[in-house]
């Protein structure tokens, strides 16, 4: 079981922590904008410092505040105001970010995830900094965190942020192994990619019961269409965001009638409403191999109360002919508005919730998946052996393609919506027409002008 830690257990293990590899919390001498705190963007030495953090990550948790707390230990000039955005969507929580900028009551650390594709158009917008000459000044060392989330957070050669949450995308099934067992199926190793797609279909057929049991549920959406051509060595659009190419590649093409064929044809997998939550379910032995990523694969192995119904597996797909995992790895990022009057001291902020230990408890406090550093991912083994399962994609994942005109959200609702009326079984159309339909819009909203 994963070791659960309550917000004063994870200030307690925070100072032991401290010694262990986490970065020195002294602020640069010098800030690429100065603004109107003294020197080099920087407060005078003992003058008050007032900075608001606007997040919709991990607030009701206690991160925040611990983060706040023992930050304030090192830098007590320093209050930092936690503004939690609570929009009933992440994509909500932007729109207000975008209105607050506008009426210019925007935070000074803030956060417009790559992989919500949100990041381009904010620095397009000039709502965020470069960091360079603070990573400079400070003398950070950006190898402490993966080489692929630290890339999420450059932009036309300018480093932008600092990673936040983390993780491969839609990559892998995450699965009852209780089922498997009762049906005498061997399970595959958590760590391989040899199950082949057509077994995993078999495996969903022979493993539904109607009434009873889904033997394999897909969410269809952006984070599940973009990886299952790549399981065929396809794409969903190319790498310059450009384009759908679904229809350029019968690889592509294969790997959407397979799963066509198991929603529409056979009718094995739930229909779109049918289950209002699929990880709820799965815990309830409904459900064998759902669909999703490796914080699912954790939540499922935390959440499972009863080992006779639910014991967690996974299974990942198979490697690709160019020798990489199917996978989209995807991040977030911490941010500093541009124009704020501190940029040194929101920096040091930024450090702060990125080291080693405001990252571990970022995963385990905050219920984040921030598999972003190396250093925390052999911590986060140590406290729950399942976290190795997901190094394999970690390393060698895909990055996601990004739409060139910044239309995230335009972008990921035709998506779900048109992908959903393609596996509909209860409204079938045609896999040819419902194919046409789901690339032409699409591509309508990579034609359209720049957000």
């Amino acid at each position: 079981m994963t070791k659960q830690i309550s917000r004063r257990g994870f200030l307690t293990m925070s100072g032991a922590l401290a010694t262990v590899g986490v970065l020195a919390a002294c602020a640069p001498t010098a800030a690429p904008q100065a603004q109107t705190g003294g020197e080099g963007g920087a407060a005078p030495s003992g003058d008050t410092v007032n900075l608001k953090w606007d997040t919709f990550r991990a607030p009701g948790t206690g991160w925040n505040e611990e983060r706040i707390e023992t930050f304030k230990e090192s830098h007590p000039n320093v209050n930092i105001e936690f503004r939690p955005l609570t929009g009933s969507s992440q994509q909500d929580n932007y729109g207000k970010m975008y209105a607050q900028h506008a009426a210019g009551d925007l935070g000074d650390i803030i956060a417009f995830d790559p992989s919500h594709f949100h990041f381009w158009r904010a620095i397009s917008k000039q709502i965020i900094m470069p960091i360079d000459d603070l990573v400079q000044a400070d003398a950070t060392d950006l190898s402490q965190w993966y080489e692929q989330f630290m890339s999420l957070q450059s932009y036309q050669g300018k480093l932008y942020g600092l990673p936040s949450w983390g993780w491969a995308g839609w990559d892998t099934l995450v699965t009852n192994a209780v089922h498997f067992n009762e049906a005498g199926f061997e399970l595959p190793d958590p760590i391989g990619h040899e199950t082949s797609m057509d077994q995993i279909g078999e495996w969903a057929r022979a493993l539904y019961k109607e009434g009873e049991r889904f033997g394999l549920a897909v969410g269809i959406g952006e984070t599940s269409l973009a990886v299952l051509p790549r399981i065929w060595n396809g794409e969903l659009i190319n790498e310059e965001g450009t384009r759908c190419v679904l229809l350029d590649d019968e690889n592509s093409q294969a790997a959407l009638r397979w799963l066509y064929d198991l929603a529409v044809t056979d009718k094995v997998l739930p229909a779109p409403g049918a289950v209002e939550d699929l990880p709820a379910a799965q815990l309830e032995g409904k459900i064998t191999m759902n669909w999703a990523g490796s914080l699912n694969v954790r939540n499922l192995k935390r959440d499972a109360k009863d080992p006779a119904v639910v014991e967690a597996s996974q299974i990942l797909f198979p490697t690709r002919e160019d020798g990489r995992f199917p996978s989209q790895i995807r991040g977030g990022t911490w941010n500093i508005l541009n124009g704020t009057a501190y940029p040194a001291e929101a920096y040091q902020f930024l450090l702060h919730i990125t080291n080693t230990e405001g990252c571990y408890g970022f995963n385990l406090v905050g219920g984040q998946g921030a598999f972003v550093r190396p250093d925390v991912m052999q911590q986060l083994i140590e406290n729950d052996p399942v976290h190795e399962w997901f190094l394999p994609n970690l390393e060698n994942g895909i990055p996601a393609h990004a739409p060139a005109n910044s239309r995230g959200r335009e972008y990921t609702d035709a998506a779900a919506q048109w992908g959903t009326l393609l596996f509909d079984p209860n409204q079938p159309v045609e896999f040819e027409k419902g194919l046409q339909d789901l690339v032409d819009n699409i591509q309508a909203v990579l034609d359209m002008e720049p957000a």
